[in-house]
Order: C-alpha cells, then structure tokens, then sequence
C-alpha cells in the first residue's frame, strides 16, 4: 500500500481521518496516539510482518536505552546505542556488499526492511539528543513509537527529531485547528507530481538504463537524456512523496519539516545541499560533519571531512560502489567550491555557475541509478560519442507517446519543459499557502482527478526512496 494508490486513498486514509476526528472532538490525546500508532502499524504491516518485527524490535531496544541513558548519562550508553542501531543496519543492508570476497553470500543477503535507514537515523538522532539533554524520555512508550512509526513519513522521510514531534503530542495537539486545506493541496500537489510527471518519466529512464545494463552503447545524448531523465524522476518521485508525508501530517496536526527547496535552481553545489534532501543533509552536517571538526579545521582537513561525510551519504543510500562513487563526486565538487571561495578567485556569472552546476549533479546521477560501476563508467564513455540521426524523434512520434502516457522514445522532448518546472517554481509548501481557500480546492480537485484517472489506466510504482 502506498500513498499513491486506490487502498490507501479511499480505504485506508478516509478510517484514519475520521477516527483521529472522533479523538480530537473527546479531547483523548492518548487515544488519538494510540489510534495513530495502531494505523500505522497497520500501514507498515501491509508490506511486511518480518519488516514489522524489525522495527517493533528497533523501537523497543531504543526506548530501553532511552530510559537507561535518561536514568544514568554516560557515553557507554550512547556508544551502545549508537553501535546496535547501526549494527542492524549493516546486517540487513551492507553485510553482502562487505562479505563479497566471500565465495557464496547468499547466507547474508536479507529483503531490505523498508525505511530501516529513516526510522534507523531517527532513533539515532533520539539518543545522541538524550545524551546532550535536548530532550527527555519521560514521554512514554506509546509517544516515542509513534515519533518513529508515524506513518507519512515512515518509509522515506522526512528524517523528523523527537524534540520537535513528541513535545505535541498533548490535549493542545487536538485543541489546535486542523490547516486541511492546506494539507489536502500539498497531498495532491504530491500525487501530482509523482504518478503524472515522476511514473510518467520512469519508462524512457529504465528503457536507456537497461539498455546500457544490458551492454548497449549509448551515445552522448542518450546518456544526457538518461541522466537529466533520471534526475527530473528521482526529484519529482521524492519531493513528491515529502509533499504528501507534509500534507498528511497537517490533516493530523503534525508539521513535519520541508525537505526540497527547489535544488536544481541552485548555483553552487554547496547549495544544492541546502536544498536537496534537507533533512538527511541537516542529520550528516550536526552528527557526523561537525563531530569530525566542520569547518573549525584547516582547509584541507576541511575538504577530507567534507569527501568522508558525502562519501558515507552516499553508501547510506545503498550498497554498492556506484552509490560510493556518487558521495564521492559530490564531497569532491563540494571541497571544489569552497577551495575556489577561499582562494578568492573570479566570480562566475549566476547563470553559468547554474548551468555548471546543474551540469554536474545531473551527470553525477549516473552511478546513483546505474546497476553497477561497470556500466556507470560505460555510459560516461558513451560521452564521447556523437548521437546518431536516429536519436531524434519525431514531433508525431512524442503526440503519439504522450497520449499512452509514456515517454520511452522522447525524453529529448519532455525534459526541458519539466526541468523549467523544476526550476522557476517555488517549494511546494510555499506556493500552496499563497493560495486562498478557494482556490486550493479546485487546483486540488483538478489534480486528484488527473491522478485517480491516471491510477486506473496504469500500474502503481513504488517511490524510488523505498529502495534506500
């Protein structure tokens, strides 16, 4: 069940909407956690009961803890919470990848527990806020396994803090008027931007991606097509989801925090950073960038922190040497950017350090989709070779693809006017609220019609972060 399907929106959401409506008109703040935490169980249990017994097994070995470190600070305690929260972590998701020198890793490969890595840094962020005393843990066990378990969020994020959820959870929580409005149009806004424009794009980007997985050469504007295809999906797929985890926790009074700022209108990658996965960039900089010295050391150890904080990003995201490769060019462009504000050297035009940078991310998602290093490296190859006449469709041929909502064969066509949506928009959060009620609601209407339709005519597609 995910958000972008007939169950959850016509099932699932409405029971969860009108029994949080009943808790709030009884002034029940713990029956409204407690109907909360038993629907999301419910939601995470539709995937999975083993995934279920993973998190349930996580929740409570942190609380545990929780209460220990709360009862008696000490390091030890962080230290054992911090190293079983990883150790399960790298079981599930990083012991084939270490073991591969091994003749036969079958033993050790598991089904991925969906959003381990979120709920995993979550209760991370909950111990290391414990130890600095930002936070107490007299919240109960029922509020703290709702923070982790809340289900808009998680799969996928946003990465949320304890301190800025369970505080909420009080008889004000439900006294508070609901912002419904607003969370239905980001919830729509979403759907739009995943099943319309993300799904719509995933057929010509897994046709060029399993065409060079399958040894095939691309040329150099199939694999430009590839990369910037790849990029405009991933972002409108996730940013997608962040809109309806957002929405969704405004219809139950709960504000979870943006995620997207519009980072492909970035002009340096130091800020695509600030604006691309916000929260998981905040969670690298404040426990494992700052740890290591931030930027109170000499430049280059400054640059090795930066390469070592992106390069461990980037095997968050999955095991394996391409998503290595990906942290590793980003820590380098980011160690570039400040070398070069150090130095003082030339300003570079707004518009060519867009262009350059827009560039360089883009390209850098090559080896973040790409099914291994192998053919990473081979579609930067095919960089230098010249497209062929046959690489350019026809108008007729795009009219014809986009009425069976399909791009496999002009995604030359469809990206720039979805890399201008990409750009010259706001963030999603920012533009629904400079609209007034009214129209909200037809914009919403519009765009949930255009969904459900486009539901019913296609199948549904997991978000690509359920991958992570």
């Amino acid at each position: 069940m995910i958000f972008s399907s007939y169950p959850f929106l016509l099932m699932f959401l409405p029971v969860m909407l009108l029994v949080f409506a009943a808790c709030r008109r009884l002034g029940r703040p713990k029956w409204a956690v407690s109907a909360l935490l038993l629907g999301s169980a419910a939601f995470y249990l539709a995937w999975s009961w083993r995934d279920g017994a993973v998190l349930l097994g996580s929740i409570l070995f942190n609380y545990a803890v929780g209460q220990r470190q709360a009862a008696q600070p000490s390091k030890g305690w962080l230290s054992l919470a911090v190293i079983g929260n990883l150790a399960v972590l790298v079981y599930f998701k990083y012991a084939a990848f270490f073991l591969a020198f091994l003749p036969d890793t079958r033993a050790w490969q598991f089904v991925l527990p969906l959003g381990i890595s979120f709920f995993t840094f979550q209760q991370i962020a909950w111990q290391v806020d414990l130890y600095q005393r930002r936070i107490t843990a007299d919240s109960g066990l029922a509020r703290y396994a709702l923070f982790v378990s809340f289900f808009p969020q998680l799969i996928a994020g946003p990465i949320v803090h304890a301190r800025t959820i369970i505080p909420k959870l009080t008889r004000a929580w439900l006294a508070r008027p609901l912002p419904w409005t607003l969370g239905v149009s980001l919830l729509c806004v979403g759907l739009a931007k995943k099943v319309l424009l993300a799904d719509s794009l995933a057929p010509g980007v897994d046709a060029l991606f399993n065409a060079a997985a399958g040894g095939q050469a691309l040329d150099a504007l199939q694999v430009l097509s590839a990369a910037f295809g790849y990029g405009l999906q991933l972002y409108f797929d996730f940013s997608g989801y962040a809109d309806m985890a957002i929405g969704l926790g405004l219809l139950f009074g709960l504000r979870l925090p943006t995620n997207f700022r519009a980072p492909y209108r970035s002009v340096s990658v130091v800020e695509f950073w600030r604006r691309w996965h916000i929260t998981l960039s905040h969670f690298l900089r404040d426990y494992l960038y700052t740890p290591l010295g931030g930027n109170k050391v000499a430049p280059l150890r400054r640059s090795f922190n930066l390469t070592v904080t992106m390069l461990l990003g980037g095997l968050w995201h999955g095991a394996g040497w391409q998503f290595v490769v990906w942290g590793g060019l980003h820590g380098l462009m980011l160690a570039v950017v400040h070398a070069w504000r150090r130095a003082g050297w030339m300003r570079i035009p707004a518009w060519l350090a867009w262009s350059l940078t827009l560039c360089a991310v883009m390209l850098a998602w090559v080896p973040f989709r790409a099914a291994s290093l192998d053919v990473a490296l081979a579609m930067y190859g095919g960089l230098l070779t010249l497209p062929s006449a046959f690489s350019f469709p026809t108008l007729d041929l795009l009219l014809t693809e986009l009425a069976r909502q399909q791009v496999v064969h002009c995604l030359i066509w469809v990206i720039p006017p979805l890399l201008l949506i990409a750009t010259i928009g706001r963030n999603s959060l920012q533009w629904c609220m400079r609209l007034g009620d009214r129209a909200r609601g037809a914009v919403s209407g519009v765009l949930m019609l255009m969904v459900l339709k486009a539901l019913a005519e296609r199948p549904d597609r997991a978000f690509l972060y359920f991958n992570f």
